[in-house]
């Protein structure tokens, strides 16, 4: 794909949820959850950190798991989304099996491959994804349906209002000038991506997005955790950084006076920094909202520095040498 269709296609965020709020489940699972688990890695991860973020004041818990296993305490009671774009993501096919064995309820968000197969061929739930896309541009396809779907369990309450106010700001306002600026900033920089720990998947999104998009390292922080450690960093700098502060305005006010004044102490080690305060009527709003400014930041900062942000040819390289050692 051209590198200006990969633009286009991080600039049709708005269209995507809007057509992701058609995908539906083959069916529903059957069975009473207390707990979530979203089995993923990298772009099919994201989507699960999310909504851990949209159901953080849900009684029932989600929890991530990135690895090859499943955590212990999964049982029947547990209902296991298993995401992966490809269908071929090997940590994510071994927890599947993990899951299984457990007894728990399982989902599989996918496009296609292992995963999808097994899935209809054994008649167990799932959700398909679009075709020919990189996972990471296929957040709001994962992260969409699975509301839906978990409203229909009666597990959170309807998200279609916040789904359609969603559209509507991501349609109403432009990022584009927002984001170019940012980029420009970013040149020959070291981003740092701070933000609450209620919001910090989106931060973690927006370091994800620097990584793949432009290629270049990021890291992502919470407040107020990195007051205690990260913070003596500056002390002693070691790279040129610029660090990027992500206020969601419903931010507890002992968060937002840190973020200030953060800002005040490394700006004394000549360390730039940005502000974003994210608006939205709700928290999906706030969440996409802050998600498209960061994605179409790293896209341009790719195009700043003559890179093409869609391949991601280090790690297809890392595969395909994995598939040269035995899988025990």
């Amino acid at each position: 794909m051209p590198a200006d269709s990969y633009l286009e296609v991080v600039k049709g965020l708005a269209g995507q949820i809007e057509a992701a709020s058609s995908i539906e489940a083959s069916k529903l699972p059957v069975g009473h959850y207390d707990k979530i688990v979203v089995s993923g890695m990298g772009g099919s991860s994201i989507a699960g950190a999310l909504l851990q973020t949209y159901m953080t004041d849900s009684k029932v818990p989600v929890f991530l798991s990135r690895t090859y296993e499943i955590p212990d305490f999964v049982d029947r009671s547990t209902l296991v989304f298993i995401i992966s774009y490809s269908g071929n993501t090997e940590e994510t096919i071994s927890s599947l099996r993990f899951a299984i064995r457990k007894g728990a309820a399982v989902v599989a968000i996918s496009s296609g491959g292992k995963l999808l197969n097994k899935f209809q061929e054994q008649q167990l739930p799932y959700i398909k994804l679009p075709a020919n896309l990189q996972p990471r541009a296929s957040i709001a396809y994962q992260l969409i349906p699975m509301l839906r779907l978990l409203y229909k369990l009666k597990i959170i309450s309807n998200p279609a209002g916040d789904i359609a106010s969603t559209v509507a700001s991501l349609k109403k306002f432009s990022y584009e000038d927002r984001a170019k600026n940012l980029a420009g900033k970013l040149i020959g920089k070291v981003p740092l991506i701070y933000a609450s720990e209620k919001f910090y998947s989106v931060a973690y999104r927006w370091k994800t997005q620097f990584n793949e998009n432009a290629k270049v390292h990021a890291f992502s922080s919470a407040f107020s955790e990195l007051n205690h450690n990260e913070l003596v960093g500056y002390t002693n700098l070691n790279a040129s950084y610029y660090v990027i502060i992500l206020e969601d305005e419903n931010d507890h006010p002992r968060i937002k006076a840190r973020m200030k004044l953060t800002r005040e102490v490394i700006s004394k080690k000549e360390v730039p920094s940005t502000l974003l305060v994210i608006k939205g009527d709700n928290l999906l709003t706030r969440i996409f909202s802050a998600i498209h400014i960061g994605d179409l930041a790293s896209v341009y900062l790719a195009f700043l520095t003559n890179t093409d942000p869609e391949p991601v040819y280090l790690i297809e390289e890392l595969k395909r040498k994995l598939e040269k050692v035995p899988f025990i």
